[in-house]
């Protein structure tokens, strides 16, 4: 047995240890039932007509309730737990030091279920399936495979400076889809399937588009009651307020088709021996050497081919548009790119992958673009998968986590002067390193586990366009009756994929430049 005299040393470290366990108990029971901040959502305050869940313009919601309540914002809605991520600090803590837990989706009911977009990878919960769809992409896509794809996108590239030449005011039209589409949505319908989109018009790239709209309308975690009450689901259409069920019916067609059509064109062509070499045919065609030792590979090739076009087409567009739109503002940095463009390229060609060493100012314009106004202001929404801990809060197991990359990228203390569009402020790395400023935006692309695995491709494809756009155009303002030059608006589109509303420009060629366009 213990003695124990008054003030003896013993004693004093027996009440330390008892106080200590005690503070514990109760600093444990603190944490257990402190959540975040964050605005309090009720049932009657969802149904009220003065209240509308952030779904929009989602990303300028939560930076305003970010000087309200900080940089994480926690809400429940109908039992959904969500955190918003304000800040980079908070989203590298939890979505990057502690990916093992913040890596997988939350379900999304409207999209995946009811419109048949379960094929897309970047959706699926962390898992074997997420894992196996993804190595597969990385195969064909990692950065020691993308240089092969450089010729073929600067071919694209030309066709689309050639396009802007004929008809200027089809930007969109020319970087997305359509008649003589030759950007994106070709550069990766033929890395995936082989295929060359039609001169007059493409049906698979039709179709996709047509797909990926519904992608766009329906991406934003919440922008359906059914993510927020799967229940929902088994309500018939004919019930007031399931027009949701209609809807989800017609995207659901679409979505088949996207994933079935253009591989089934292009499996009839691995069938007739006419086949051009692709992720599809050299995967189909090791996949049958084998003798078919894995049945679900094909199901597997078919849906990293479609769910490689759905993530890639939008947001490239979105990135070059708004490249035009600073362009048409900022005639200054034009002729600051011009000049280094003129200085490094002979006369006689276009810009070269080759070049880039000695261009940076055109690494510093992709990475403003990709700041100043993110193609994905949102990240799609991860989960964590058990419950945790964050600066004293509890962040319970199943919560849907947003990182609001618009907020990150606009951080004054990180990026001066955020709304400001200054590529020249990469130029300095080493200051920028020991001020800890203006890092290069990667978050643009995602983050830990589920980074965006195209993001190389992407970037590449953009910054030869910019590089050669410049090249060979000035993109200067429209003038109204007057002469005077007309401001265009820096106005944004709604939805996961944000881009610029249409403004005017004009492009100015350089006649000496045009001539060495390649055929």
């Amino acid at each position: 047995m213990i003695e124990l005299t008054l003030y003896s040393p013993k004693s004093i470290l027996f009440a330390i240890i008892c106080v200590a366990t005690v503070l514990r108990c109760i600093y444990s029971q603190w944490v257990a039932w402190r959540l975040p901040p964050g605005p309090s959502i009720s049932f009657f305050t969802i149904w009220s007509k003065d209240f509308e869940l952030p779904s929009a313009f989602a990303w300028l919601v939560y930076a305003d309730w970010q000087k309200i309540f900080g940089d994480i914002i926690y809400f429940n809605v109908f039992g959904n737990p969500l955190l918003v991520l304000n800040s980079a600090s908070a989203a590298h803590e939890l979505l990057e030091n502690r990916s093992a837990i913040y890596s997988s989706r939350p379900v999304r009911t409207m999209q995946t279920e009811l419109m048949g977009f379960d094929f897309v990878f970047s959706g699926m919960p962390y898992g074997p399936s997420f894992k196996e769809h993804r190595s597969l992409f990385q195969k064909h896509f990692q950065p020691r495979a993308i240089s092969k794809y450089h010729p073929g996108i600067i071919k694209h590239t030309h066709t689309l400076i050639r396009n802007l030449y004929d008809t200027p005011n089809n930007l969109e039209h020319h970087l997305r889809s359509g008649v003589n589409n030759r950007t994106s949505a070709a550069v990766i319908m033929e890395i995936c399937y082989g295929h060359h989109i039609a001169e007059k018009g493409d049906e698979y790239v039709a179709l996709a588009d047509e797909a990926l709209a519904a992608v766009n309308q329906s991406s934003i975690f919440g922008s359906y009651m059914v993510d927020y009450l799967p229940w929902l689901k088994y309500v018939p259409s004919w019930m007031p307020g399931a027009g949701f069920k209609k809807q989800a019916k017609e995207w659901r067609g679409l979505a088949e088709k996207m994933l079935n059509s253009p591989f089934d064109m292009a499996n009839r062509k691995i069938v007739k021996g006419a086949a051009e070499p692709c992720m599809m045919t050299l995967e189909l065609e090791d996949w049958f050497a084998k003798g078919s030792p894995n049945d679900n590979r094909q199901t597997l090739v078919k849906n990293v081919a479609a769910g490689a076009y759905a993530a890639a087409v939008d947001t490239t567009m979105s990135t070059l548009s708004s490249f035009f739109l600073a362009m048409v503002l900022h005639p200054e940095i034009q002729d600051l790119a011009r000049s280094e463009l003129d200085r490094v390229i002979p006369t006689d060609r276009l810009p070269l992958y080759s070049d880039r060493s000695e261009l940076p100012i055109i690494d510093y314009l992709a990475w403003e673009t990709m700041r100043w106004n993110p193609s994905v202001n949102i990240a799609l929404a991860h989960s964590v998968t058990e419950d945790d801990e964050y600066r004293g809060y509890r962040i319970p197991k199943g919560t849907t986590i947003l990182a609001n990359i618009w907020t990150i990228l606009h951080d004054p203390q990180r990026y001066p002067d955020p709304k400001k569009f200054i590529p020249q402020r990469f130029a300095d790395t080493k200051g920028n390193s020991e001020k800890q400023i203006n890092p290069i935006p990667d978050q643009a692309f995602g983050f830990g586990r589920r980074i965006c695995p195209g993001r190389f491709l992407a970037f590449d494809t953009i910054w030869i366009a910019m590089a050669t756009i410049l090249s060979v155009y000035q993109i200067a303002k429209v003038c109204d009756e007057k002469g005077n030059p007309i401001e265009p608006d820096v106005a944004y589109t709604p939805g996961l994929i944000s881009r610029p509303k249409q403004f005017p420009f004009r492009l100015i060629p350089r006649a000496h430049k045009l001539s060495a366009l390649s055929d």
